[in-house]
């Protein structure tokens, strides 16, 4: 299939799930009851849920920095800051399309191999999952029986990912300590059945271990476990802020509900569409309505305005430097 059919089945694709989701998450909702819901909004909560979207940027930064430091040891934090809001701008127009954008935006300027700057982007994903599945599995010890009558699907996929990111995080510590090793088999085993594969086996394989070696030692392991809590930290406070805004304190909900939210919600956003438009509304609004019994309208109404917020905000944020990136790349073809 040519590369660009692929796109744009990618992108049809892409679309045709969120029009599922969107339908399955509006179609019982009353429409001018949701605005009427959204409208009676606290503003100034809503502002500090833009602000906290913004200061999540500097700890994933960080984290990506420390990452990048053995194949671009004169990286900064606002450069990564810079291209952590591209990815962001970019996920919005095409699922995935950020994590190459903010790839190209690190590389510019750089002698550096793609494939060593998405090893550690690898590696970033992994960090993430095991966090999020770490969280979920927590909440599994408060809320299993909800969660089950919700999303029955949800704890046997989560426990899975759960035990295969721990592997995978087991694997690239041992590939890390014992690289030379492994390159040395790859190259012989694979090499047996086509020597071009193995090569481009071993070159990725490289650039991993490359990326994998910035976190020996104390500092690099602290540094990457203390930036990962403070983003999810401020992912939880975003979301209770919203839930201020919208008075959801006379529910009872508090910090805790807004760690199981934005664990479910984040979920549904793991599902490729852009900007996780569609997938976001569905998963949130059902885990407000289903297991804390917030009317349809209301939970509706607040998945829609705290995506809503974190779309614009980082389309606004990030979007002039993507735009940048994509006019330099097409000056560069010309060139």
């Amino acid at each position: 299939m040519p590369v660009n059919l692929k796109t744009i089945f990618k992108l049809l694709l892409s679309l045709g799930i969120t029009v599922v989701f969107l339908w399955a998450a509006f179609r019982s909702v009353d429409l001018t009851l949701l605005w009427d819901t959204m409208r009676r909004a606290d503003p100034f909560w809503l502002v500090a849920c833009a602000f906290l979207f913004i200061l999540a940027i500097p700890p994933r930064a960080w984290r990506w920095q420390i990452l990048l430091r053995p194949v671009a040891s004169d990286i900064t934090l606002w450069h990564t800051s810079v291209a952590t809001l591209i990815a962001y701008a970019g996920n919005n127009v095409f699922p995935r399309a950020g994590e190459i954008a903010r790839v190209m935006e690190v590389k510019r300027g750089r002698d550096i191999s793609l494939s060593a700057i998405l090893a550690t982007v690898l590696v970033e994903r992994v960090i993430d999952l095991i966090a999020l599945l770490t969280l979920f599995v927590a909440i599994l010890f408060t809320l299993r029986e909800e969660i089950g009558r919700v999303f029955p699907w949800m704890e046997g996929v989560a426990i899975a990912a759960f035990a295969g990111s721990l592997l995978l995080l087991v694997l690239f510590g041992l590939l890390s300590t014992y690289g030379d090793h492994a390159l040395t088999l790859v190259q012989n085993s694979v090499g047996r059945l086509s020597q071009k594969l193995a090569e481009r086996l071993v070159e990725i394989l490289k650039a991993l271990f490359k990326g994998l070696s910035s976190v020996k030692g104390s500092s690099g392991y602290a540094g990457i476990l203390l930036s990962s809590i403070l983003l999810n930290c401020i992912y939880i406070l975003a979301t209770y802020v919203t839930f201020l805004s919208f008075g959801f304190s006379s529910y009872e909900l508090g910090i805790l509900d807004a760690v199981v939210i934005m664990v479910i919600s984040t979920v549904g956003v793991i599902i490729p569409t852009p900007g996780g438009t569609g997938t976001y509304h569905y998963f949130c609004s059902q885990a407000l309505y289903r297991i804390y019994d917030i009317p349809l309208a209301e939970a509706l109404a607040f998945a829609t305005v705290v995506h809503g917020i974190a779309f614009i905000t980082y389309l606004i944020a990030g979007g002039p430097g993507l735009l940048r990136l994509l006019f330099q790349n097409q000056l560069s073809k010309k060139g």
